[in-house]
């Protein structure tokens, strides 16, 4: 009699936050709150938009962002692109290396033949991310090596803490201090 309930409740508490999130809801993100970054805050979406070279290509894009609240000397960042309005399909990883990770995700087919990249932006953390469009994909690329410190260098320090597909967000969290 009391099995079925037993069960689902069982099940839904050994589901991560993500998880459970995305079975109540039915939606995995309005942003970044649900899943293990739940003490993470989301900022002001960032709009950059698009150089095409040739093709239809969207005006540009939306990245969300989210910080942490900073440590002494540092602070923890993440990023995630919204590719909800660029794209159709599964995002997947391309390459993953030590200071550097790079996804890929299928265009929309109104966008198929875009061949572009990121135009301009003044954003803070903007030499650490590219973006691209080629192939009927978007290719979104982040490498920490630009504030990374050089070997001989160790009173600070700079790494991706966490790599994720989230959903069909690919999403990078990285931390920088002294």
């Amino acid at each position: 009699m009391f099995r079925t309930p037993v069960l689902l409740v069982g099940s839904l508490l050994l589901m991560g936050p993500a998880a459970l999130a995305q079975a109540l809801t039915g939606q995995f993100a309005q942003g970044l709150s649900p899943s293990s970054r739940d003490d993470f805050e989301r900022l002001d979406d960032l709009i950059i938009p698009i150089e095409a070279t040739s093709g239809s290509c969207p005006q540009e894009v939306r990245f969300w962002k989210e910080t942490h609240r900073n440590f002494e000397a540092g602070e923890n960042s993440g990023i995630m692109l919204d590719v909800s309005s660029v794209s159709r399909g599964k995002t997947e990883f391309i390459d993953s290396q030590e200071y550097s990770v790079t996804f890929r995700t299928p265009l929309a087919p109104e966008f198929y033949n875009c061949v572009g990249k990121l135009g301009e932006s003044e954003e803070h953390y903007r030499p650490l991310y590219s973006l691209w469009f080629e192939e009927g994909h978007v290719y979104f690329h982040f490498d920490i090596s630009p504030i990374a410190p050089e070997p001989h260098e160790n009173w600070y320090f700079a790494t991706i803490t966490h790599q994720e597909i989230v959903g069909q967000y690919p999403y990078v969290r990285w931390t920088a201090g002294d």
